[in-house]
């Protein structure tokens, strides 16, 4: 997760945080890369981002990852 800062987005004050969360998967030869906007930065985003993942997950110390293990 990356924070971001999205100017004149309808309904949020300019100056509050966003997040780009980035994904990257696939076999050598089809890579993939997804990007995902939101607001928050709570568990519940990468809950539901790797939702179906089976694997490994590689992160910072950031405590909103400790609800995937």
């Amino acid at each position: 997760e990356t924070r971001v800062q999205v100017l004149k987005e309808p309904d949020r004050d300019p100056t509050s945080q966003s997040w780009m969360w980035v994904q990257a998967s696939g076999p050598p030869d089809r890579k993939v890369v997804l990007f995902d906007y939101t607001s928050s930065r709570a568990q519940e985003v990468p809950l539901c981002l790797l939702e179906s993942y089976c694997g490994y997950v590689m992160t910072d110390d950031y405590a909103g990852y400790n609800a995937l293990a």
